[in-house]
């Protein structure tokens, strides 16, 4: 396990949600020079903390609807992961895929239609039919993404929101600008102008106009939570009585906690989703001992930890 100094923890929060941020701007906000920034970057991502960069690219404001699938499985062997992460990396419209343990898995990715929907879910179910005991879409109408706060030791209640209101246009030359920064945030412009045919200054407005528009909301370091001590665990909720009002209470209180780092709106059966990041099972029970204290309108509540992880891609294919 790698144990964070208090310097790292400061450069992780800058590259949290600002990820694309110059090297020197970031160090003076540490307190350290450019070339030891530079250098204590450089060490997270050689041990395997950090592991990547990657855009929060709204693309409900291109016209996108946001589908999972969780797909319960029967009579499976361990290879069957496999033939869904290909599944998964074969259809265009899927990026990720989770495991939740060995008989359940999870997929999501980005339509553009429910018709489009309902033509990978006739695939899925084409191709998996005999090892699926059940699958169930649900369709995200909004995603909170919090900030890290429990690896910082501080109170941030900045957030990213995905699920904006309104559409925005962009053209082939965006679309190849949001391709390049979905490779890697921190690539400067002058390396993606070279790629576009376009000068560094024009990409450069390229992409605060649509850092306006609300299209991309953000720029994280994804992170290897296993370095850290630390396991993501996905919570849906049943609640029963619940008004308006104290579901915005609900939203504040996990906009504040340390530990919760989404909130999920959903089209499902549930009425909330979270995920947390927690140090343990304990720690995860001591959370939910806390949050039903706070709000007895839980009725039920169904937990999932993610064992593995797979982003395949953060746009569709044939974006």
């Amino acid at each position: 396990m790698v144990k964070l100094t208090i310097k790292d923890m400061k450069i992780l929060s800058e590259l949290d949600f600002k990820a694309r941020q110059p090297i020197s701007q970031i160090a003076k906000k540490v307190g350290l020079s450019k070339e030891v920034t530079n250098y204590r970057i450089k060490q997270l991502e050689k041990k395997g903390v950090i592991t990547g960069y990657y855009p929060i690219i709204d693309l409900s404001k291109l016209g996108y609807i946001y589908c999972r699938c969780n797909i319960e499985l029967e009579r499976v062997g361990p290879e069957i992961e496999e033939k869904f992460l290909d599944f998964t990396k074969k259809t265009s419209q899927l990026g990720w895929f989770v495991v939740r343990d060995n008989m359940n898995i999870c997929l999501s990715g980005f339509f553009k239609s429910i018709e489009e929907i309902k033509m990978v879910m006739d695939s899925l179910e084409k191709n998996f039919y005999s090892v699926i005991r059940t699958k169930k879409p649900s369709i995200a109408t909004k995603i909170y993404h919090f900030k890290r706060n429990y690896l910082y030791n501080k109170k941030d209640d900045e957030e990213l929101v995905w699920g904006g209101v309104g559409l925005v246009k962009i053209d082939e030359t965006d679309k190849k600008i949001l391709h390049s920064l979905t490779k890697d945030v921190r690539v400067p412009s002058t390396e993606i102008a070279k790629k576009v045919g376009f000068t560094s200054m024009a990409v450069s407005n390229r992409i605060k106009r649509m850092e306006r528009e609300k299209l991309i909301l953000g720029y994280r370091c994804s992170l290897n939570l296993e370095k850290l001590g630390y396991s993501h665990h996905k919570i849906m909720l049943f609640m029963e009585n619940f008004s308006f009002a104290r579901k915005l209470t609900l939203l504040q209180f996990l906009r504040m906690h340390p530990n919760a780092v989404y909130v999920v709106e959903v089209l499902d059966s549930c009425d909330l989703e979270f995920e947390v990041q927690v140090k343990s099972m304990a720690h995860l029970y001591e959370f939910m001992k806390e949050m039903r204290k706070k709000f007895p309108e839980i009725k039920s509540f169904e937990s999932f930890p993610f064992y593995r992880e797979e982003i395949i891609r953060y746009v569709p294919g044939d974006f």
